[in-house]
């Protein structure tokens, strides 16, 4: 089995306008809405940030943080070549982390090792400020365009579609398995009394 990988559009039909915010959906399933791409005044370098997650159960559930940030970048990356450097700030409201194991520093921890595999380089966590959380942070990095940073960005972004598609093979196996054992004991007694007549 393999994954073609995620979809990734704009608000509007027809092809994507640099700046707009962007659907990232898997199938005709929404994951989320990254509702700010800006440009800076040379053209150079793109801003992507506020990441909204459609449905995080599914998104923890499925493992698909690292996929959807890897396909984005992939994303700007492959269409936009004359953007030198990609600024990524990953940052959620606290609600939806409270009470995760480890908190929001242990999140900040994942989202630093995150942008640091990909190859980003500038990393800084910050706090953000709420009126309830003291411990609420955004990490941010600079993702330079260079041969070395898009060969880890395509390996990364291949290995990613690759262990997804695993994890999508092995759910699809567990349901049949259930469908099977469920279904087990109505044929062994459809057999019991097939004999009987």
């Amino acid at each position: 089995m393999t994954f073609p990988g995620l979809r990734i559009t704009g608000p509007h039909p027809g092809p994507y306008v640099l700046g707009d915010p962007i659907h990232v959906l898997d199938g005709t399933t929404h994951l989320g809405l990254l509702q700010r791409v800006s440009m800076n005044a040379s053209g150079g370098e793109l801003l992507l940030e506020d990441f909204v997650t459609t449905d995080l159960a599914l998104v923890r559930s499925r493992r698909l943080t690292r996929l959807i940030m890897v396909e984005v970048l992939s994303f700007f990356v492959e269409r936009y070549p004359s953007v030198s450097a990609i600024g990524i700030v990953l940052s959620a409201d606290v609600e939806v982390i409270e009470g995760a194991p480890g908190g929001p520093a242990k999140l900040a921890s994942v989202r630093e090792q995150l942008l640091q595999s990909v190859g980003a380089d500038n990393i800084r966590i910050t706090p953000k400020p709420h009126p309830r959380y003291a411990a609420h942070f955004a990490v941010s990095g600079i993702w330079p365009y260079n041969r070395d940073n898009a060969q880890t960005l395509a390996a990364a972004l291949q290995a990613e579609r690759a262990a997804y598609a695993a994890r999508l093979a092995a759910l699809a196996a567990a349901v049949n398995n259930s469908a099977n054992e469920a279904s087990a004991p109505r044929s062994m007694l459809s057999r019991l009394l097939a004999k009987d007549r």
